[in-house]
């Protein structure tokens, strides 16, 4: 399964990320405005984690296929 394959529907309990973000001026969603949320970062974040976990799984085939198996394990029922 190629790593373009792996959306973000695909992400199983187990996988976790961290990413720290400052916002000079945050903007805040939601009906009683408590959920921070800022589409431009969002998107950017998006990428960066694309790109990183892609690069990560291409260097570390050994885990990647862990991972991968983690994903799709439950697709095929096993």
């Amino acid at each position: 399964m190629p790593c373009a394959d792996l959306g973000a529907d695909r992400v199983v309990e187990g996988l976790m990320a961290v990413v720290s973000v400052t916002l000079e001026r945050p903007e805040f969603e939601g009906s009683l405005r408590d959920r921070l949320g800022n589409t431009a970062v969002r998107a950017c974040v998006a990428r960066a984690v694309e790109e990183r976990l892609g690069r990560w799984l291409a260097e570390h085939p050994a885990e990647a296929a862990a991972v991968v198996e983690r994903i799709v394990r439950p697709v095929r029922g096993d």
